[in-house]
């Protein structure tokens, strides 16, 4: 296959994607973790950067949202659109990437596609949150690492430090990325002088790589003690379920389908889906002979241990962030297809999974009915049009509370009704004294009031019982897409 159709394929893989996403961005409402990004960039860069350390993530993805909020604006398709942006970025570079680890331009374009059209990479993709950006740098550090390694030039080794470095500061899960290229670095320098440690001392990869991994560490200095005092916070409370033996292979099943599983009633789907990804994997490995295969390898399960391992004290497990490790569990699979020897068993494998991704995510998307749940973009629309400056707006959960006041076009401020303390979890970073009150008899409120209150059945929440004197005169509810955000209800009081 020549290049000239090489990259006209690849163009029409972004095409479709991109196209699928941009079509499609605005259409599921806002939720919690995504106001968060769209509220928490309006502050001032000083404010912003303090209240980030208030939070439980890096700051990286913040200040480049910042950034393209200056130049594209803070409505929802531009957020997303960030994100959307570092997906093609990612897909791209995945081409890149394979090309250079395989000397093999068919395998990286599909690679490329199965990325691209994986319907587990698209819900993040149509997401303000920093998972594509993050797996964008990942993807790009492994590419210098692999120039690096082969060149034995330190500009390759400096961009590798640089992307590690932009890496950890977007997500901590990048960790995981980072000490797989690591051990991937040590195999290297074994093959090349073994146990001999002086001729390791003279190898240019160990000096460079020495380097690197300095400069890593130095460049992390000036947030350690922000990262300690974030990891207290998740030690302390943090809202992840235990792992389970049924974790890993829900996670690789969400990984292939884009899909949930009950893992009690479905376990026989289960143990027969991680049969199959042992063997292609197993398969891959073998049949695949150059030495960059174990890069990939490792980058697939150095999250999975590392995730594991510190989950028995502290659950850290959660589906999505194996967003970062998917590129590699697709790549290695794309090998495995590919390696088939019977041309008529391989072709109908590759058709059989590029039109499988192609067609999941639509599935998905038909399944949601997302135009019959339009959650808080309808509540929000419906109360901007209701509530007059002098009526009063109260929100009974943190979880729906940054969403409406993304969406808030009242000219009423809204309160926060926390009658105790919030985990920080629930992004108190965010808030400061004037949005909270904590008892409705102290609200300022007066006979003939009109009182707004917005809740959700979702997240857990519960509904607070509100004064006797309030009377109701109006409720709705507006579905949002996935079940665990519930419904949101909007009910109008008049005070007696």
């Amino acid at each position: 296959m020549n290049t000239k159709k090489i990259i006209l394929l690849l163009f029409l893989v972004l095409i479709v994607t991109i196209g699928f996403e941009l079509y499609n961005l605005t259409a599921i409402s806002l939720w919690h973790d995504e106001a968060f990004s769209a509220l928490l960039i309006q502050y001032d860069f000083k404010e912003m950067m303090y209240r980030i350390g208030l939070d439980v993530h890096p700051p990286f993805y913040y200040i480049i949202l910042k950034g393209w909020d200056f130049l594209f604006g803070n409505s929802l398709f531009s957020l997303r659109a960030f994100s959307v942006f570092f997906s093609a970025l990612t897909v791209l570079g995945v081409y890149l990437f394979v090309k250079e680890a395989f000397k093999n331009k068919k395998f990286a374009l599909f690679s490329s596609a199965l990325v691209a059209f994986s319907s587990f990479q698209i819900q993040f993709a149509m997401e303000a949150r920093m998972f594509t950006l993050g797996a964008f740098l990942i993807v790009l550090s492994s590419f210098f690492l692999l120039k690096a390694i082969k060149s034995k030039n330190w500009s390759w080794w400096l961009f590798y430090a640089v992307t590690c470095s932009c890496g950890i500061y977007t997500h901590y899960y990048v960790f995981f990325s980072i000490l797989a290229q690591g051990l991937f670095v040590l195999y290297y320098l074994f093959r090349e002088s073994k146990f001999n440690f002086f001729a390791w001392l003279k190898n240019k990869n160990f000096q460079f790589s020495f380097g690197a991994y300095s400069l890593v560490i130095l460049s992390y200095l000036p947030w350690m003690s922000t990262f300690l005092s974030q990891a207290g916070q998740v030690r302390e409370s943090y809202w992840i379920p235990p792992i389970n033996p049924g974790s890993i292979p829900c996670t690789f099943f969400k990984m292939t389908t884009g899909e949930g599983i009950d893992p009690i009633r479905f376990w026989y789907i289960l143990i027969l889906l991680m049969a199959i990804i042992v063997a292609a994997i197993v398969y891959a490995l073998k049949k695949i002979k150059t030495s960059a295969k174990w890069l990939f390898f490792l980058l697939l399960i150095v999250p999975f241990l590392g995730a594991t391992v510190l989950s028995l004290k502290t659950s850290i497990y959660l589906d999505r962030y194996f967003i970062f490790a998917l590129i590699f569990y697709l790549t290695l699979i794309g090998g495995a297809i590919l390696a088939i020897k019977n041309k008529f068993a391989r072709n109908t494998l590759i058709g059989a999974a590029i039109l499988g991704s192609l067609v999941a995510f639509p599935i998905r998307w038909a399944n949601l009915d997302v135009e019959k749940k339009p959650g808080m973009t309808a509540a929000a629309a419906y109360l901007n049009q209701e509530i007059h400056q002098f009526d009063k707006i109260y929100v009974g959960s943190s979880f729906v509370y940054f969403t409406f006041k993304y969406y808030n076009k009242t000219g009423v401020h809204p309160l926060l009704y926390t009658p105790g303390p919030l985990s920080h979890f629930s992004g108190t970073a965010l808030l400061s004294p004037e949005d909270i009150i904590k008892d409705f008899y102290q609200g300022g409120i007066e006979e003939g009031n009109i009182v707004w209150m917005i809740n959700t059945t979702g997240f857990g929440n519960y509904q607070p019982e509100v004064p006797s004197h309030w009377i109701k005169e109006e409720e709705k509810s507006f579905q949002d897409v996935y079940d665990y955000r519930g419904w949101i209800i909007v009910t109008k009081y008049r005070v007696q």
